[in-house]
């Protein structure tokens, strides 16, 4: 129902401005995303791209595991890496992507700031997931005289997946986004963000919508998909 509100003000609004250039109709806009579905490079493009994402999001979460893990074990890691990581957190998306671009290849640049974005928010929700332990189970095992192992297993990790699996959830989600937004800035050869950049400087608007909604669709798979996994892992440790 709200996606049939939001198509017909689309439509009545496309009406009233009367322009394609400015506001294509829902109608055009939908045929022309069915239209580049069919094609096979527009296709090759969004794999390309998912790929990136994918990629991307895997290598972060290897990092932010070993980072956070390692800042768990010791104060000063976790000092060593906190200005690092804020900094990464207040730098603007646009620049970081462009300062890239000066030190690696086109085809390189949205993987890394894909991996440089996500990269805080999971190491952040391991820590704090760590220091979220609850103060009294720990003393019990210890009272009980848990052995380390013990202790990490029973306890500590149970504490951070939560925090673990909520951080890489939210990051999955950002991953898509900065790697999108990085393709439309250094142009791979194959990438939607460099079909979406293509679209905007030869003024195709409907051709901008309609690989626009084809990038919010495909966000909404991959989200639903890591939400599925996520939500599954969870269980196991509930």
């Amino acid at each position: 129902m709200p996606l049939f509100a939001i198509i017909i003000f689309w439509k009545i609004l496309a009406n009233h401005i009367d322009s394609e250039l400015v506001l294509p109709e829902p109608f055009a806009v939908f045929k022309r995303f069915f239209s580049l579905l069919s094609e096979s490079a527009f296709r090759k493009h969004l794999f390309a791209t998912i790929f990136r994402s994918l990629l991307a999001f895997s290598l972060s979460f290897a990092f932010s595991l070993s980072i956070g893990l390692l800042s768990c074990l010791s104060r000063g890691i976790e000092n060593f890496f906190k200005l690092p990581l804020a900094i990464i957190k207040a730098t603007p998306v646009v620049s970081l992507i462009l300062l890239t671009l000066f030190w690696f290849k086109s085809n390189t640049v949205p993987v890394f700031i894909g991996i440089l974005m996500t990269l805080p928010i999971m190491t952040t929700a391991i820590i704090q997931g760590f220091k979220n332990v609850d103060t009294e189970l720990l003393e019990m095992c210890k009272a009980f005289n848990f052995t380390k192992k013990q202790i990490i297993k029973n306890l500590y990790i149970p504490s951070m997946l939560p925090y673990f699996f909520s951080g890489a959830l939210s990051a999955f989600g950002l991953s898509w986004k900065v790697v999108v937004a990085a393709e439309i800035l250094c142009l791979p050869k194959s990438a939607i963000g460099s079909v979406l950049q293509t679209a905007k400087v030869h003024i195709e608007t409907t051709d901008v919508f309609a690989i626009t909604m084809s990038i919010i669709l495909i966000s909404f798979v991959l989200e639903t998909v890591a939400a599925t996994l996520i939500a599954k892992r969870k269980s196991r440790y509930a």
